[in-house]
């Protein structure tokens, strides 16, 4: 049996995932990228994952290329680039190193 602070915990954050939209993860991209696809696919297995806790994260991809703008505003020093929020992975990331960054969103608020 939950304790009471416990069970306020939970319906707390049963409220926040059920009126709020989806986490976003950003992928920073581009077609000369030798690991962009595989940070994309690392990304999307992560969101799958939270999917399954009924947690809604939505991978977005954004090519550098269409938005070279973005390079500059994020002081990008590689790709691929993922952001979560305002945490960010340069290089090529675990599944697990991405779901570390939602989790570290979601204790954010």
């Amino acid at each position: 049996m939950l304790q009471r602070n416990q069970l306020e915990v939970r319906n707390s954050l049963d409220a926040f995932f059920s009126e709020s939209e989806s986490l976003k993860v950003n992928v920073f991209t581009s077609s000369t990228c030798a690991f962009c696809i595989e940070a994309l696919d690392a990304a999307r297995e992560a969101a799958e994952k939270f999917a399954l806790l009924e947690i809604p994260v939505e991978v977005i991809e954004t090519s550098v290329e269409d938005h070279p703008e973005i390079i500059e505003a994020l002081n990008a020093i590689a790709l691929p680039m993922i952001l979560v929020g305002n945490l960010r992975i340069i290089g090529l990331p675990r599944s697990e190193d991405i779901e570390h960054l939602i989790h570290q969103m979601m204790l954010a608020g």
